[in-house]
């Protein structure tokens, strides 16, 4: 008799992945090798030799590329503020290739230092395409669902704390190439991730030219401009702050690697992730709430430079980057979504801003080092003045009106046109013993709502929306959307 053949390793890990890539899509997560470049490449000791500080070094190919980037971001956000980039290959090409090349001509320009004119050139190009890709990310991840973004985004935060293990330590020749593989993993998955997308529907299109949606649009402009100025002086403080400790610390030469970093980014994915499942809107006012007062307190730890200290500040700042990325993108794609901005100008306004923020921190940080060195600038002042700063910026995030602006679905029929949709609701209440919130839920759901438009109608979060729908679903005795629609047309 035949026996069954047993399943190899191969077989199984084929099938998990295959699962996995059913339900999250590995090709989304191709952002998130965007920003492990980011880290990955100014801590690669082959590429900035002369780094100094716990942030970014001021030499000329890191100026060029910090400064190339906030231009691309601005400009480029707003040219592309109405184009479908879909249709735009020739740019999705480039952007990888820009980027590889200006992280291999930086090396070349480390090892040449005579060659200053090939530095400025090398950061020309990663900060052309380093801004490309941001905004052509923030596009392609627009075409997904809600919830899937909820889902994606936190998890390609993952894949840059992966990155962020070794490849800044892979040393020399290696080194550089394996940072330069980073945008072009990337650059591939983007062209996956554009797959099946139809030309002509990016969401931030939809109805950009209906006069009732021109408001709500000037209204969200106005926020991320808003939001913007906050989140630049946000990362200035933490520039500023961060170029003016030494590169290393304890706690990285006893371990071999970032721990702080590490420890604060993870804590930063976790706090996104309850930031979703539990916050009602995902939005820069419940942002800041929160992160303000973190952030005052690693500013004022910042003058003590014993381990704890250190360590407390610095985990601090990672905590905040690494939930400011997430959330940023977040809010601005599921704004373009509801037709409240371009994706495009808003990533392009926003990620512009915080670039800004990073390029005069460090600056700043670096043109005061010596001023705090010799004593001209007393440390305690500069703090105070970063803490100032970041409390009256803070102030100008506007609170959230009970509703948010552009949405598109459209409004619940009249009560005349779904009485009898009420009614079975009700019947169906009685009979499986739901609720009041569960039937009101009902009633969206048997009216096609998305759980998105649930949560924003009733001011629920998005975990207390899903649990009602799964309660809902248990009491019906459905598995499916569709399996509850079929009750009504029964």
């Amino acid at each position: 008799m035949g026996q069954t053949a047993r399943p190899t390793l191969l077989t199984r890990l084929t099938a998990a992945c295959a699962t996995i890539e059913k339900t999250l899509k590995l090709r989304y997560l191709g952002i998130g090798f965007v920003w492990a470049w980011i880290y990955c490449s100014f801590e690669t000791s082959a590429l900035f030799p002369e780094r100094q500080g716990i942030s970014i070094n001021a030499d000329p190919s890191w100026m060029a590329s910090a400064a190339t980037v906030v231009v691309v971001l601005l400009a480029s956000g707003l040219a592309w503020r109405s184009r479908d980039l879909s249709c735009m290959r020739a740019v999705r090409w480039a952007a990888p290739i820009l980027v590889a090349a200006g992280t291999v001509l930086s090396a070349v320009a480390a090892l040449m230092e005579s060659f200053e004119v090939l530095q400025y050139i090398s950061g020309i190009l990663s900060g052309i395409g380093s801004g490309w890709l941001c905004i052509l990310w923030a596009d392609a991840l627009s075409h997904l669902e809600i919830e899937q973004i909820e889902v994606v985004v936190p998890a390609a935060s993952l894949v840059t704390l992966l990155c962020t293990l070794v490849f800044p330590y892979i040393q020399g020749i290696p080194g550089v190439l394996a940072v330069a593989s980073l945008p072009l993993a990337s650059g591939a998955l983007l062209f996956l991730s554009y797959r099946g997308v139809k030309k002509g529907t990016t969401p931030s299109a939809v109805g950009a030219t209906s006069p009732h949606s021109q408001r709500p649009r000037q209204h969200a402009l106005t926020t991320i401009m808003r939001a913007s100025i906050m989140l630049c002086a946000t990362y200035f403080a933490i520039g500023c702050m961060g170029a003016l400790r030494t590169s290393t610390d304890l706690l990285q030469t006893l371990w071999g690697f970032d721990v702080a970093t590490f420890i604060g980014s993870s804590f930063g994915i976790a706090m996104a992730l309850f930031f979703i499942l539990y916050t009602i809107h995902i939005d820069f006012t419940s942002l800041f709430r929160w992160l303000t007062p973190l952030l005052i307190l690693a500013l004022a730890l910042c003058p003590w430079q014993e381990v704890l200290p250190n360590f407390v500040s610095t985990t601090i700042f990672a905590i905040a980057d690494t939930s400011m990325q997430i959330i940023v993108y977040l809010y601005i794609i599921s704004l373009a979504k509801q037709g409240g901005v371009s994706v495009a100008l808003g990533i392009g306004i926003t990620q512009g801003f915080i670039q800004l923020g990073v390029l005069m921190g460090n600056v700043t940080g670096v043109t005061v080092s010596d001023l705090v060195a010799n004593g001209t600038l007393n440390v305690f002042v500069l703090v105070l003045s970063l803490i100032c700063l970041v409390s009256f910026t803070s102030l100008l995030i506007p609170q959230r009106s009970t509703k948010p602006a552009g949405i598109l679905e459209a409004p619940m029929p009249e009560e005349t046109e779904t009485s009898h949709i009420g009614l079975l609701c009700r019947e169906l209440s009685i009979n499986h013993g739901l609720s009041t919130r569960e039937t009101e839920i009902l009633e969206y759901l048997a009216r096609g709502r998305s759980q998105p438009y649930i949560r924003e109608e009733l001011i629920l979060s998005k975990n207390t929306v899903a649990t009602h729908v799964k309660h809902i679903y248990q009491k019906l005795n459905v598995h499916s959307r569709q399996e509850l629609l079929d009750l009504f047309e029964q």
